[in-house]
């Protein structure tokens, strides 16, 4: 089996990308920057390894061994300070600084592939038409650094490079879905944006199958994402009847700048990856996660 490194092995999906490698039998590595993330990574069966991510040398003793590099570094802020100013600062330095220096210090030692996370927003609004891989990209706010992170691993990495573009993560510890359910209890949508565009949406063990499907996935960018999108009407409709209530308002009346990325219809295809590697979600996170969380008491 391979020796698999992971930065960003705490997060949400790093935990559970950690876990299914470890099941698969790989031999897996876990970048982490204090203690308190060393003992995570160790309790879920990898060795862990505390390592700067934005510096190169520090990186190189970890990556040494590597079949294939991971970078899942990201640093969402809270869903009740997504506005405020400097909210993406940490994340847009983890994508810009942070990716750069995975992607020396994997090319220095001769790591044979690196797989970069990041985002289906860049996609520019397409309507009702089906987004793939190809489809035009119109980054704005905080996904521009989505694309300077692909950028950093195709053009100073010589080896393989894997770039996963994730929908919107659902899923029980999820930050951003706990504030979901909680606006949707208090009656309010949580999605931007007229309500017949689509928005790509994953189950957060699923984004985390496609992620090991890409350690011998064949090299280029795939789209990960609920095999058929919902539309925002969908996702209310999903979310105020798993919460008790007929109908959600939304919160604002007008889309700030700043996300208005995330409030474009994007029907994004994850056909690629599916036909690529066999990887197909179990749950569409869209509207059938929020019935899966409440209904099995999970805490969100």
């Amino acid at each position: 089996m391979s020796e698999i490194v992971i930065t960003g092995a705490t997060g949400v999906i790093g935990r559970r990308v950690v876990q299914q490698l470890v099941a698969a039998g790989h031999r897996v590595v876990g970048i982490t920057r204090s203690a308190d993330g060393r003992a995570v990574v160790e309790g879920l069966g990898a060795r862990a390894v505390e390592a700067d991510v934005f510096a190169f040398d520090s990186l190189l003793p970890a990556f040494a061994t590597a079949d294939a590099v991971v970078n899942l570094l990201t640093h969402i802020p809270r869903s009740d300070a997504l506005l405020a100013p400097g909210a993406w600062d940490e994340n847009d330095r983890l994508r810009r600084e942070a990716s750069a220096a995975v992607a020396r210090a994997a090319e220095a030692v001769s790591v044979p592939r690196l797989v970069q996370e990041s985002l289906a927003f860049v996609y520019a609004d397409g309507d009702d038409h089906w987004l793939d891989e190809d489809a035009p990209v119109h980054a704005t706010g905080p996904t521009e650094t989505a694309l300077v992170a692909e950028a950093n691993a195709k053009q100073l990495f010589g080896g393989e490079v894997v770039v996963l573009r994730f929908g919107l993560f659902v899923g029980p510890d999820s930050q951003l879905t706990r504030a979901d359910i909680q606006a949707a209890r208090a009656g309010i949508s949580p999605s931007l944006g007229r309500r017949s565009a689509y928005r790509a949406t994953v189950w957060l063990d699923d984004a985390a199958a496609a992620v090991t499907s890409a350690i011998a996935a064949p090299a280029g960018v795939y789209n990960v994402a609920d095999t058929s999108p919902p539309t925002r009407a969908e996702i209310d409709a999903a979310l105020g009847a798993a919460v008790g209530r007929r109908a959600l308002r939304p919160a604002l009346d007008e889309v700030p700048c700043a996300v208005e990325a995330i409030a474009r219809s994007q029907r994004v295809s994850s056909t690629r990856l599916r036909e690529t590697t066999g990887w197909a979600p179990t749950v569409r996170g869209g509207t059938d996660g929020w019935s899966l969380i409440l209904g099995h008491r999970i805490a969100a």
